[in-house]
């Protein structure tokens, strides 16, 4: 304290300023912390938007297999011999599959009245009252992205007696 400057030939007493430097040894952990937090951030962000994507492609999907669906049941209640045609559009990332559940196609045709609908590892089934096949009644048929214009027709397997909606894809 025993500093002094002089202002007008006045003595002023000069006090020593301590400085606490704790602030500047932190400022790099509480940099770590923020960064870690807001990558944490971004991450559940991004997550939650995908999330949010895949439900409106599975609602996209959603709505043009309800056409496929409708139409099929409505060629099931004529019976044999009923033909249809239609377009059917899949969202880009999604596959579609008639008459089987995924790893259980060799339980066709005891799972011939499922489908389901497959966007991005994650899978979703759903049944109908309807029988679906292929065209040559062996098997499921399954639809990756795109425009598929597809002749639906009714016919009724030997062996087994059930009646099949065959779906078949014409092309565009």
């Amino acid at each position: 304290m025993g500093d002094y400057f002089t202002v007008n030939k006045d003595p002023i007493p000069v006090l020593r300023i301590e400085t606490d430097e704790s602030a500047v040894c932190a400022l790099p952990f509480r940099l770590t912390v923020s960064c870690i937090l807001f990558a944490a951030l971004l991450l559940l962000s991004s997550i939650s938007v995908c999330d949010f994507l895949d439900g409106v492609k599975e609602k996209e999907a959603l709505k043009e297999v309800s056409k496929l669906t409708a139409a099929a049941e409505q060629l099931s209640m004529r019976g044999e011999g009923s033909v249809i045609s239609l377009e059917f559009r899949v969202p880009k990332g999604v596959t579609v599959n008639f008459g089987a559940l995924p790893g259980r196609q060799n339980k066709w045709p005891a799972d011939a009245n499922n489908y389901c609908i497959s966007i991005g590892g994650k899978t979703t089934f759903y049944p109908s009252t309807a029988s679906f096949s292929n065209p040559d009644i062996n098997g499921p048929i399954s639809f990756g992205s795109g425009m598929h214009r597809l002749l639906l027709s009714t016919k009724t397997e030997a062996n087994s007696g059930i009646l099949f909606v065959l779906v078949s894809d014409k092309g565009l």
